[in-house]
């Protein structure tokens, strides 16, 4: 079954899970279109929803790093320092020791990628 999208108009074929629901395309700036939509129809029903919320999440954010003191979690504001996450040992030949002068520490950037620091 094929669909024309609302953004772009071309026919796709929808995602077997969401057949009736899906609105666009595969197309990233199709999709992007209609999100942003989405959230202007929402924010269109929901008009006061945002309106002086902030003193609300202060408050909330002062109360849970009050409770940092008695040792439960608390929200970071900041990311925390990165340290390694892996420890890798490099098996030298005992010929080749003497050439191996430095220290290397991976840090890692993302799930499939480190980093060697300096």
């Amino acid at each position: 079954m094929e669909k024309r999208c609302v953004v772009c108009g071309r026919f796709f074929i929808p995602h077997p899970r969401v057949e009736q629901r899906q609105k666009t395309c595969q197309r990233d700036s199709c999709k992007k279109v209609r999100k942003q939509f989405s959230q202007r129809a929402w924010c269109e029903k929901n008009p006061g929803y945002f309106r002086e919320r902030y003193p609300y999440v202060k408050q909330w954010r002062e109360k849970r790093k009050a409770l940092e003191v008695s040792g439960r979690p608390m929200i970071q504001d900041k990311d925390p320092l990165s340290k390694p996450l892996l420890r890798l040992i490099l098996l030298i030949p005992g010929d080749k020791d003497r050439m191996i002068q430095d220290k290397i520490l991976l840090r890692r950037q993302s799930r499939r990628t480190f980093v060697a620091d300096g």
